[in-house]
């Protein structure tokens, strides 16, 4: 699988002065079965430092639990392709 089969859906934040910047539901091609769909993803940017990824989560009492994990390869391969389509919005402002 590539990063290009993974279809992102992807909302710019309104709030200039939050570091949350975006919000994506990520579909993933899963063949013959069919797809799966996970919503909620965020993209984060602080100061001085990448873009990162975050997976949906919840609060919970004073911390925040991730609904979804992803680990290996597809971890990487969401990540990459939530990233390229938000540089590419953030580019044509």
């Amino acid at each position: 699988m590539k990063s290009d089969s993974i279809s992102v859906d992807l909302r710019l934040s309104s709030k200039a002065d939050s570091k949350v910047k975006a919000f994506a539901d990520v579909t993933i091609p899963l063949g013959d079965d069919g797809t799966i769909t996970i919503k909620g993803f965020m993209v984060l940017e602080t100061d001085k430092r990448p873009s990162v990824v975050l997976p949906p989560g919840r609060k919970w009492k004073q911390s925040w639990l991730d609904t979804v994990q992803l680990s290996g390869r597809i971890r990487s391969l969401v990540e990459e392709a939530v990233l390229a389509v938000y540089e590419r919005l953030k580019g044509e402002l």
